[in-house]
Protein backbone atom coordinates (compact mmCIF):
# COMPACT_ATOMS: atom_id res chain seq x y z
CA UNK A 1 0.00 0.00 0.00
CA UNK A 2 1.57 3.26 -0.90
CA UNK A 3 1.59 5.91 1.97
CA UNK A 4 -0.59 9.13 0.78
CA UNK A 5 0.90 12.46 1.69
CA UNK A 6 -0.55 14.26 4.33
CA UNK A 7 -0.86 18.37 4.81
CA UNK A 8 -3.06 20.74 6.11
CA UNK A 9 -3.80 22.75 2.69
CA UNK A 10 -7.58 23.27 2.64
CA UNK A 11 -9.39 24.89 -0.31
CA UNK A 12 -10.46 28.63 0.91
CA UNK A 13 -13.73 28.12 1.56
CA UNK A 14 -13.39 25.23 3.70
CA UNK A 15 -10.49 27.42 6.20
CA UNK A 16 -12.97 28.25 8.94
CA UNK A 17 -14.19 24.86 9.05
CA UNK A 18 -10.71 23.59 9.18
CA UNK A 19 -9.74 25.58 11.90
CA UNK A 20 -13.07 25.05 14.09
CA UNK A 21 -12.92 21.55 13.90
CA UNK A 22 -8.73 21.27 14.77
CA UNK A 23 -9.15 23.55 17.83
CA UNK A 24 -11.65 21.19 19.34
CA UNK A 25 -9.19 18.10 18.27
CA UNK A 26 -6.40 20.14 19.62
CA UNK A 27 -7.77 20.85 23.02
CA UNK A 28 -8.72 17.37 23.37
CA UNK A 29 -5.43 15.53 22.06
CA UNK A 30 -3.78 18.07 24.59
CA UNK A 31 -5.73 17.47 27.75
CA UNK A 32 -6.31 13.22 27.11
CA UNK A 33 -3.53 12.38 24.31
CA UNK A 34 -0.25 13.50 22.90
CA UNK A 35 1.00 15.66 20.33
CA UNK A 36 0.92 12.84 17.80
CA UNK A 37 -3.08 12.31 17.57
CA UNK A 38 -3.39 16.27 17.59
CA UNK A 39 -1.11 16.56 14.38
CA UNK A 40 -2.98 13.48 12.39
CA UNK A 41 -6.77 14.83 13.38
CA UNK A 42 -5.47 18.32 11.70
CA UNK A 43 -4.09 16.14 9.00
CA UNK A 44 -7.65 13.86 8.71
CA UNK A 45 -9.72 17.24 9.11
CA UNK A 46 -7.83 18.79 6.31
CA UNK A 47 -8.52 15.67 3.76
CA UNK A 48 -11.81 15.60 4.97
CA UNK A 49 -11.63 19.57 3.79
CA UNK A 50 -10.77 18.34 0.29
CA UNK A 51 -12.88 16.27 -0.41
CA UNK A 52 -15.17 17.10 -3.43
CA UNK A 53 -18.37 17.88 -2.00
CA UNK A 54 -16.73 17.81 1.51
CA UNK A 55 -19.10 16.55 4.46
CA UNK A 56 -17.85 18.79 6.94
CA UNK A 57 -20.25 21.76 5.05
CA UNK A 58 -23.39 19.47 6.62
CA UNK A 59 -23.84 18.75 10.93
CA UNK A 60 -22.24 20.06 13.67
CA UNK A 61 -18.43 20.35 14.61
CA UNK A 62 -17.89 18.89 17.71
CA UNK A 63 -19.36 16.09 16.46
CA UNK A 64 -17.31 15.30 13.38
CA UNK A 65 -14.17 16.50 15.76
CA UNK A 66 -15.13 13.57 18.16
CA UNK A 67 -15.68 11.59 14.90
CA UNK A 68 -12.06 12.18 13.63
CA UNK A 69 -10.42 10.90 16.83
CA UNK A 70 -12.59 8.45 16.80
CA UNK A 71 -11.59 7.47 13.54
CA UNK A 72 -7.90 7.67 14.36
CA UNK A 73 -8.66 5.62 17.41
CA UNK A 74 -9.63 2.79 15.77
CA UNK A 75 -6.80 3.08 13.50
CA UNK A 76 -4.48 3.00 16.09
CA UNK A 77 -6.56 0.82 19.21
CA UNK A 78 -6.88 3.41 21.06
CA UNK A 79 -9.60 1.81 22.99
CA UNK A 80 -7.25 -0.83 23.88
CA UNK A 81 -6.64 -0.62 28.07
CA UNK A 82 -3.11 -1.91 26.80
CA UNK A 83 -2.06 1.06 24.48
CA UNK A 84 -0.64 3.88 25.88
CA UNK A 85 -2.59 6.44 25.81
CA UNK A 86 -5.80 4.74 25.46
CA UNK A 87 -9.22 5.72 26.50
CA UNK A 88 -13.04 4.36 26.11
CA UNK A 89 -15.44 5.25 23.36
CA UNK A 90 -17.84 6.87 25.83
CA UNK A 91 -14.75 8.77 27.28
CA UNK A 92 -14.23 9.93 24.06
CA UNK A 93 -17.26 11.14 22.91
CA UNK A 94 -18.29 12.51 26.48
CA UNK A 95 -15.27 14.81 25.87
CA UNK A 96 -16.59 16.14 22.55
CA UNK A 97 -20.30 16.58 23.88
CA UNK A 98 -21.66 13.72 21.94
CA UNK A 99 -23.13 10.74 22.39
CA UNK A 100 -21.19 7.57 21.93
CA UNK A 101 -23.72 6.18 19.07
CA UNK A 102 -22.89 9.62 17.71
CA UNK A 103 -19.49 9.60 18.01
CA UNK A 104 -19.17 5.87 16.55
CA UNK A 105 -21.44 6.42 13.52
CA UNK A 106 -19.24 9.81 12.42
CA UNK A 107 -16.15 8.02 12.88
CA UNK A 108 -17.76 4.91 10.23
CA UNK A 109 -18.70 7.49 7.91
CA UNK A 110 -14.90 9.28 7.93
CA UNK A 111 -13.24 5.84 7.45
CA UNK A 112 -15.76 4.90 4.39
CA UNK A 113 -14.72 8.29 2.94
CA UNK A 114 -11.36 7.65 3.20
CA UNK A 115 -10.74 3.70 3.45
CA UNK A 116 -9.36 3.34 7.01
CA UNK A 117 -8.99 0.28 8.46
CA UNK A 118 -7.57 -1.09 11.66
CA UNK A 119 -3.27 -1.04 11.03
CA UNK A 120 -4.03 1.33 8.57
CA UNK A 121 -0.62 2.37 7.39
CA UNK A 122 -2.10 6.33 6.26
CA UNK A 123 -3.07 7.23 9.72
CA UNK A 124 -1.19 5.15 12.06
CA UNK A 125 0.71 6.96 14.46
CA UNK A 126 4.15 7.74 13.54
CA UNK A 127 5.68 6.00 17.35
CA UNK A 128 3.32 3.08 16.05
CA UNK A 129 4.52 2.82 13.00
CA UNK A 130 7.89 -0.08 13.78
CA UNK A 131 4.81 -2.30 15.31
CA UNK A 132 2.43 -2.29 12.25
CA UNK A 133 3.67 -5.17 10.21
CA UNK A 134 1.04 -3.88 7.31
CA UNK A 135 3.14 -0.65 6.92
CA UNK A 136 5.91 -3.24 6.08
CA UNK A 137 4.62 -5.67 3.88
CA UNK A 138 5.91 -4.81 -0.04
CA UNK A 139 5.51 -7.20 -3.39
CA UNK A 140 8.64 -8.54 -4.85
CA UNK A 141 8.88 -10.75 -7.56
CA UNK A 142 4.84 -11.47 -6.63
CA UNK A 143 6.17 -12.70 -3.05
CA UNK A 144 4.81 -10.70 -0.50
CA UNK A 145 7.64 -9.99 2.53
CA UNK A 146 8.45 -7.98 5.18
CA UNK A 147 10.64 -4.80 3.79
CA UNK A 148 12.58 -4.66 6.47
CA UNK A 149 14.52 -7.85 6.00
CA UNK A 150 14.96 -6.97 2.52
CA UNK A 151 18.58 -5.40 1.16
CA UNK A 152 19.14 -1.65 1.70
CA UNK A 153 19.03 -1.07 -2.05
CA UNK A 154 15.45 -2.74 -2.04
CA UNK A 155 14.34 -0.60 1.27
CA UNK A 156 15.43 2.39 -0.61
CA UNK A 157 13.27 1.73 -3.53
CA UNK A 158 10.10 0.95 -1.65
CA UNK A 159 10.59 4.47 0.22
CA UNK A 160 10.99 6.06 -2.52
CA UNK A 161 7.81 4.57 -4.11
CA UNK A 162 6.28 5.70 -1.04
CA UNK A 163 5.06 2.12 -0.27
CA UNK A 164 7.16 1.89 3.55
CA UNK A 165 6.96 4.78 6.06
CA UNK A 166 11.25 5.72 6.39
CA UNK A 167 14.13 3.29 5.38
CA UNK A 168 14.41 1.00 8.55
CA UNK A 169 17.15 2.20 10.94
CA UNK A 170 17.05 5.94 9.36
CA UNK A 171 14.02 7.02 11.74
CA UNK A 172 15.69 8.30 14.72
CA UNK A 173 14.20 10.91 16.15
CA UNK A 174 14.33 13.97 16.55
CA UNK A 175 15.58 13.73 13.40
CA UNK A 176 14.11 15.70 10.23
CA UNK A 177 11.11 13.41 8.80
CA UNK A 178 12.55 11.60 6.00
CA UNK A 179 10.08 12.44 3.49
CA UNK A 180 11.30 16.21 4.01
CA UNK A 181 14.85 15.65 4.02
CA UNK A 182 14.75 13.38 0.74
CA UNK A 183 12.96 16.56 -0.86
CA UNK A 184 15.12 19.36 0.48
CA UNK A 185 17.78 21.29 -1.85
CA UNK A 186 20.82 21.29 -0.60
CA UNK A 187 23.59 24.41 -1.11
CA UNK A 188 27.26 22.96 -1.29
CA UNK A 189 30.43 24.33 -1.66
CA UNK A 190 33.63 22.37 -2.57
CA UNK A 191 36.84 23.45 -2.31
CA UNK A 192 40.35 22.17 -3.59
CA UNK A 193 42.50 21.97 -0.27
CA UNK A 194 45.18 19.91 -1.25
CA UNK A 195 46.92 16.48 -2.99
CA UNK A 196 50.35 16.23 -4.46
CA UNK A 197 48.98 17.79 -7.78
CA UNK A 198 47.11 20.67 -6.53
CA UNK A 199 50.20 22.05 -3.82
CA UNK A 200 51.55 24.61 -6.54
CA UNK A 201 48.30 25.39 -8.61
CA UNK A 202 46.54 25.96 -4.88
CA UNK A 203 49.38 28.06 -4.03
CA UNK A 204 49.25 30.16 -6.59
CA UNK A 205 45.11 30.13 -6.67
CA UNK A 206 44.42 30.58 -2.98
CA UNK A 207 40.51 30.31 -3.34
CA UNK A 208 39.33 27.31 -5.89
CA UNK A 209 35.89 26.97 -5.02
CA UNK A 210 32.36 25.96 -6.59
CA UNK A 211 29.16 26.58 -5.44
CA UNK A 212 26.47 23.91 -6.26
CA UNK A 213 23.11 22.80 -5.62
CA UNK A 214 21.73 19.00 -5.32
CA UNK A 215 18.42 17.46 -4.28
CA UNK A 216 17.85 15.06 -1.31
CA UNK A 217 16.90 12.29 -3.53
CA UNK A 218 19.71 12.53 -5.80
CA UNK A 219 22.78 10.32 -5.19
CA UNK A 220 26.87 10.54 -4.00
CA UNK A 221 27.32 9.56 -7.87
CA UNK A 222 25.13 12.51 -9.18
CA UNK A 223 27.42 15.30 -6.65
CA UNK A 224 30.79 13.39 -7.81
CA UNK A 225 29.44 14.26 -11.88
CA UNK A 226 28.42 17.74 -11.01
CA UNK A 227 31.78 18.54 -9.37
CA UNK A 228 33.70 16.82 -12.29
CA UNK A 229 32.25 19.21 -14.65
CA UNK A 230 32.47 22.31 -12.08
CA UNK A 231 36.16 21.57 -12.01
CA UNK A 232 36.87 21.25 -16.09
CA UNK A 233 38.19 17.71 -15.80
CA UNK A 234 38.58 15.49 -18.28
CA UNK A 235 39.13 11.94 -17.50
CA UNK A 236 37.49 10.08 -14.90
CA UNK A 237 39.02 8.36 -12.31
CA UNK A 238 38.13 6.14 -9.02
CA UNK A 239 36.73 8.94 -5.81
CA UNK A 240 34.96 8.58 -2.30
CA UNK A 241 33.00 10.67 -0.31
CA UNK A 242 34.16 10.47 3.69
CA UNK A 243 32.02 12.00 6.10
CA UNK A 244 31.24 12.33 9.82
CA UNK A 245 34.88 12.41 11.06
CA UNK A 246 37.43 14.82 12.05
CA UNK A 247 39.27 15.37 8.12
CA UNK A 248 40.02 13.91 5.14
CA UNK A 249 42.13 10.28 5.74
CA UNK A 250 40.00 10.15 9.72
CA UNK A 251 39.65 6.52 10.68
CA UNK A 252 35.96 7.12 11.89
CA UNK A 253 34.93 8.52 8.69
CA UNK A 254 32.16 7.10 6.92
CA UNK A 255 33.54 6.11 3.53
CA UNK A 256 31.27 5.69 0.38
CA UNK A 257 33.34 4.95 -3.15
CA UNK A 258 32.60 4.52 -6.45
CA UNK A 259 31.33 1.29 -7.76
CA UNK A 260 34.14 0.96 -10.45
CA UNK A 261 36.60 0.47 -7.67
CA UNK A 262 35.37 -2.99 -7.28
CA UNK A 263 36.38 -6.12 -4.80
CA UNK A 264 39.63 -5.41 -5.30
CA UNK A 265 39.19 -2.02 -3.46
CA UNK A 266 41.90 -1.88 0.17
CA UNK A 267 40.30 -2.76 3.35
CA UNK A 268 38.58 -1.31 5.35
CA UNK A 269 35.35 -2.11 3.73
CA UNK A 270 33.59 1.05 2.55
CA UNK A 271 30.40 2.02 4.05
CA UNK A 272 28.52 2.01 0.36
CA UNK A 273 28.44 2.81 -3.07
CA UNK A 274 28.02 6.35 -4.05
CA UNK A 275 25.59 5.32 -6.46
CA UNK A 276 23.30 3.81 -4.06
CA UNK A 277 23.57 6.76 -1.10
CA UNK A 278 20.99 9.62 -1.49
CA UNK A 279 21.85 12.93 -0.44
CA UNK A 280 19.13 13.36 1.83
CA UNK A 281 19.96 9.73 3.83
CA UNK A 282 23.24 10.94 4.74
CA UNK A 283 21.89 13.40 7.61
CA UNK A 284 23.81 16.41 6.81
CA UNK A 285 23.06 19.48 8.51
CA UNK A 286 24.21 23.37 7.93
CA UNK A 287 27.64 24.18 8.63
CA UNK A 288 28.83 20.47 8.14
CA UNK A 289 31.75 19.85 6.40
CA UNK A 290 32.94 16.83 4.81
CA UNK A 291 35.67 15.39 2.29
CA UNK A 292 35.71 14.41 -1.35
CA UNK A 293 38.81 12.79 -2.75
CA UNK A 294 39.20 12.60 -6.63
CA UNK A 295 41.98 9.97 -8.26
CA UNK A 296 43.43 7.78 -5.35
CA UNK A 297 47.05 8.66 -6.78
CA UNK A 298 47.59 12.05 -7.76
CA UNK A 299 45.10 12.61 -4.60
CA UNK A 300 42.93 15.76 -5.94
CA UNK A 301 41.62 16.90 -1.96
CA UNK A 302 37.82 18.93 -1.75
CA UNK A 303 36.94 20.10 1.51
CA UNK A 304 32.86 20.43 0.55
CA UNK A 305 30.95 22.76 2.86
CA UNK A 306 26.84 22.54 3.69
CA UNK A 307 25.56 25.92 3.00
CA UNK A 308 22.18 25.50 3.55
CA UNK A 309 19.88 23.03 3.30
CA UNK A 310 15.89 24.66 1.97
CA UNK A 311 13.00 22.48 2.19
CA UNK A 312 11.16 21.59 -0.14
CA UNK A 313 12.70 22.08 -2.89
CA UNK A 314 12.26 25.70 -3.92
CA UNK A 315 12.00 25.20 -7.82
CA UNK A 316 11.30 21.71 -8.19
CA UNK A 317 11.28 22.28 -12.22
CA UNK A 318 14.74 23.09 -12.20
CA UNK A 319 17.28 20.67 -13.33
CA UNK A 320 19.65 19.35 -10.43
CA UNK A 321 22.25 19.44 -9.59
CA UNK A 322 23.38 22.61 -11.00
CA UNK A 323 26.28 24.94 -10.79
CA UNK A 324 25.43 28.25 -9.45
CA UNK A 325 28.52 29.79 -8.54
CA UNK A 326 32.57 29.51 -9.22
CA UNK A 327 35.38 31.10 -7.42
CA UNK A 328 39.00 30.80 -9.08
CA UNK A 329 40.61 29.23 -11.95
CA UNK A 330 40.49 25.51 -12.38
CA UNK A 331 43.28 23.90 -12.31
CA UNK A 332 44.40 21.28 -15.23
CA UNK A 333 43.87 18.04 -14.37
CA UNK A 334 47.50 16.82 -15.09
CA UNK A 335 49.65 20.47 -14.14
CA UNK A 336 52.67 18.79 -15.20
CA UNK A 337 51.48 18.30 -18.54
CA UNK A 338 49.48 21.51 -18.56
Amino acid sequence: MAKKTKSENVPKKMQETFAAISSLTDVFCKEQLNEEYAQMARYLTAALCRKRPSPLTRGKTNSWAGGVIYALGFVNFLFDKSQKPSLTAGGLCAGFGISTSNGASKSKQIRDLMDMMQFDPNWTLPSKMDDNYMAWMITVDGFAVDARSMPLHIQEVAYEKGFIPYIPGQMDEPKKDRATVRNALYTLEAFIIGGPLAEEFVENNPVIGRTVEIRGDQTLEDLHKILFKAFDREEEHLYEFQLKGAGPMDPENKKYISSSAGEGFDEPKPDGVCEEIKIGSLELEEGEAFAYWFDFGDDWWHQINVVSITEPVPDPKGKYPKIIKRKGDSPPQYPDVA
